[in-house]
């Protein structure tokens, strides 16, 4: 009996424990089918298409492509409608059953793309290369060959006294497929001489029914397996249409042409304008690709006040943010001129031409004391922990008025550098980086200008 009990006892941790794990499994699961989407390829149904109540259509026509991809079938990533514009396939067809159970192969209908040196060129087959399996002399035999087989909808009207045997004695064509003109560079022939099969850039389209530009034509990160610039040239004009400066082309008729973030955490979302810096400090190159030096000046430069970035009341809120230098504001203004000229008029700064009353006080008692005895209060300290405040009404002749080492100075210069910096490597490496720096204070030719 209590070892009944003590066996019950020890079946609650032993379910507690196999539950996490079988929650551990289903995260791992999901987590490796996003990671699958992102990079191009079919995830799990979301739905079980053999039990669903949704009608999703045939498969082997555009309809039915549709109607899954609004079901979430299919991959979540798919080349982009700027670059591949919107296609129109009114027909019937379907890869797997010629692949799996006629056992043709991709060269048999799509031959020209042997040959094939240009994105626009349209390699389907020929009508007369469907007509040597499906006899239209004889529809109803295997494989059928009537009409309605590959153009859904369509009835033909036939030509009086004209042979039905002939495709071209119809008055009526069936819908044509339209495939505009892609936004990109490619060339069939040159991937079949170096023996890229046509799996490794569409995939297994034994899978497939009707091949669409969601399910068979590769995204970018396939491309990125072989342009590294070791196997393949890895610059981004090597695919995309070059500008007359060299850039991609990013106006294109359909929209202007972003990242969307799948390969270099770079998409242009609304929150792109806060995090664009950690991109752009990887590589001036990358960002180069598509950008002038102006794109980045026009808002640097502090003239322009991006909305995104300052709302309209920001004069009233700005000090905050100021303090923290979240966002650095160095990286659009200049603290020496754009933050002092703001605050001389508005009365702020004490320095002149718009100096506020005498009788205010800014900084509490100690903040400055000429023999360089440092209280609790003393202005070094805050100087230390952040300068940027100190600029936003001071200018270098402030500091400059008890710590330069001139002697054409009001007061005795009070050293800003620590015991023992003269003729240390920190003097060493502040010189030799910019000595204008030291010259602010010290005269050309001083000892103290060759840190000894």
């Amino acid at each position: 009996m209590r070892q009944g009990c003590r066996e019950r006892h020890r079946s609650g941790p032993q379910r507690a424990m196999i539950y996490a794990i079988l929650v551990g499994l289903v995260g791992l699961a999901f987590g490796s089918a996003q990671l699958l989407a992102r990079a191009g390829d079919p995830p799990p149904l979301k739905v079980d298409e053999a039990t669903t109540k949704v009608n999703l259509g045939d498969p082997m026509t555009e309809d039915g492509q549709a109607r899954r991809r609004a079901m979430s079938f299919g991959r979540q990533h798919t080349p982009s409608p700027l670059i591949i514009p919107d296609q129109s396939i009114p027909l019937r067809f379907s890869h797997a059953v010629h692949l799996e159970k006629a056992e043709m192969k991709c060269v048999d209908c799509h031959r020209s793309a042997m040959g094939s040196v240009r994105s626009r060129d349209v390699n389907l087959p020929k009508e007369s290369v469907c007509l040597n399996c499906h006899d239209i002399e004889f529809p109803d035999d295997t494989p059928k060959a009537h009409c309605e087989t590959c153009h859904p909808g369509y009835e033909p009207q036939w030509q009086e006294g004209k042979d039905r045997i002939r495709t071209s004695h119809v008055k009526n064509h069936p819908p044509a497929v339209r495939f505009p003109e892609p936004h990109l560079k490619f060339n069939h022939k040159v991937h079949v001489e170096r023996g890229i099969g046509c799996e490794r850039c569409h995939g297994d389209m034994s899978r497939h029914d009707l091949a669409t530009r969601e399910n068979a034509l590769p995204v970018m990160g396939t491309c990125l397996e072989c342009h590294d610039d070791k196997q393949a040239p890895g610059a981004c004009t090597t695919c995309h249409i070059a500008a007359p400066d060299g850039r991609i082309q990013t106006a294109l008729p359909g929209g202007s042409l972003e990242p969307a973030g799948w390969y270099h955490r770079d998409a242009h979302d609304e929150d792109w304008l806060r995090t664009h810096r950690f991109a752009a400090s990887l590589t001036d190159s990358y960002c180069a690709s598509c950008h002038t030096q102006k794109d980045c000046v026009d808002c640097h430069n502090g003239v322009r006040k991006p909305l995104k970035v300052h709302p309209n009341n920001w004069i009233l809120t700005h000090t905050m943010a100021a303090r923290k230098n979240v966002p650095d504001c160095s990286s659009c203004h200049r603290s020496q001129t754009f933050c002092v000229d703001c605050h001389q008029l508005a009365k702020v700064s004490p320095d002149a031409p718009n100096r506020p009353p005498e009788t205010l006080r800014f900084h509490p008692e100690g903040w400055v004391d000429a023999q360089g005895r440092r209280g609790e209060n003393h202005h070094a300290f805050e100087a230390q922990r952040n300068i940027r405040s100190c600029a936003a009404c001071h200018t270098e002749d402030s500091c400059m008025q008890c710590h330069s080492a001139k002697t054409n100075l009001r007061r005795p210069g009070v050293s800003p550098h620590p015991p023992g910096f003269v003729g240390s490597g920190a003097c060493d490496r502040m010189l030799a980086k910019n000595s204008r720096v030291c010259l602010k204070c010290h005269e050309s030719g001083s000892r103290e200008m060759s840190c000894r």
